[in-house]
């Protein structure tokens, strides 16, 4: 089944946490901090693919997930960087953020690639927090989380002319009569369920690929093309008005099908064509050609002028205390980041921590919120006595 939109959320790999390690070897009693940072997390990475043709491969794919860094490691080992995950996606697609509508890139050319969501940055092994007040230190970088968020991606069909119309307008004849295509063509609506491809060769210009948009529902597939051909039927020239304002702003050749049917003495302004006898296909080619002449390729949609944040969103307050009947509960993402940053067994590691949350304003709050001394605090899965 032909697909050219899909949703998609992404992850990239963490990266893996920095190693907190000592030199340990004869005759060397104080050898020092010697653990490794840790590998970076892997990206997400889409590229586009000429083997591809939709985006159907990607929709039993709703979740992707790059791999995570490895830890660091003892004797100044540093830890494998995880593997970019890489999705193949057909030529001319567009990738959207999902939440925010923005464009993120498009894919338009055989191996162009686009990083959806970047790995995590690798923790520090505690070799690289050494100070000449700290020379001994206990924790290590715990490893950023990575990037994830939700990504529409909608595949633009790289065509030079689009033919719209009405279902049994005559789309299908027409597309085979000017190109190779051999779409299905029935005497009944909807024939065709997919838009459809086709390549027209002309002389002594480059070849011109033209696309039958079948329904509203793939309108968005005119996105490239520079040309539209309005299809309408010459027995139903009502048809037109309803049509005509799909072409947007692009420059619109008005194409009567079935000419054959239609007396000549009431014939309206146009090319007419009969796909039965042949006629007009020929001062068809040629308008078709003489109008993407004319006017220009069009231009790649304009990127969103900022960077959108791919982490996780942090909207609200960065600290909040809430009390309870067994204590006083901290929370925010910044918070719980500090539970991995430190390590809490160690006396170094715990006056690091607190010296941290009075820095951060968690102390006052906690003042704020009444808290008083031996009462329980409790930060994620940690839990404390309040002492001022």
């Amino acid at each position: 089944m032909f697909t050219d939109k899909v949703t998609l959320r992404v992850r990239s790999g963490r990266g893996g946490r920095g190693s907190a390690s000592f030199r340990a070897q004869p005759f060397e009693p104080q050898g020092g901090p010697d653990g490794g940072n840790g590998g970076g997390g892997g990206d997400v990475v889409l590229t586009a693919s000429r083997d591809l043709h939709d985006l159907s491969p990607l929709v039993q794919r709703a979740q992707l997930a790059a791999t995570d860094g490895q830890a660091g490691a003892g004797g100044r080992k540093e830890g494998r960087r995880g593997a970019d995950l890489v999705v193949r996606v057909p030529i001319g697609t567009a990738v959207f953020d999902a939440a925010t509508g923005d464009l993120l890139g498009e894919l338009a050319a055989d191996g162009e690639t686009l990083v959806a969501a970047r790995g995590g940055a690798a923790g520090g092994g505690n070799i690289h927090r050494a100070s000449s007040i700290n020379r001994s230190p206990t924790a290590a970088g715990p490893g950023d989380p990575g990037e994830q968020r939700e990504l529409r991606l909608e595949l633009w069909l790289p065509a030079d002319v689009a033919l719209i119309g009405k279902p049994n307008a005559g789309k299908s004849t027409l597309l085979s009569a000017l190109t190779a295509a051999r779409p299905k063509i029935a005497d009944y609506p909807f024939t065709t369920p997919y838009p459809e491809l086709g390549v027209m060769f002309n002389e002594p210009g480059r070849p011109l690929t033209l696309v039958e948009i079948p329904s509203e529902k793939y309108l968005h597939q005119v996105e490239r093309t520079r040309v539209v051909l309005l299809v309408v039927d010459a027995r139903q020239p009502e048809e037109l008005k309803a049509i005509r304002s799909l072409a947007g702003d692009r420059p619109a050749l008005v194409i009567w099908t079935k000419s054959d049917l239609v007396r000549r003495p009431h014939r309206r302004r146009g090319i007419w064509v009969s796909a039965e006898t042949g006629e007009g296909v020929e001062e068809l080619r040629k308008a078709i050609v003489e109008a993407v002449a004319a006017t220009p390729p069009r231009h790649r949609r304009e990127l969103a002028g900022r960077r959108v944040a791919l982490g996780p969103q942090t909207r609200g307050p960065a600290i909040a205390v809430e009390r309870h009947g067994w204590g006083l509960e901290v929370t925010g993402a910044r918070v719980d980041r500090l539970l991995d940053r430190y390590d809490l067994d160690t006396p170094a590691g715990f006056d690091r921590f607190q010296v941290a949350l009075d820095r951060m304003g968690v102390t006052a709050a906690l003042e704020e919120a009444g808290a008083v001394p031996g009462e329980m605090v409790r930060i994620g899965s940690a839990e404390f006595e309040y002492q001022p």
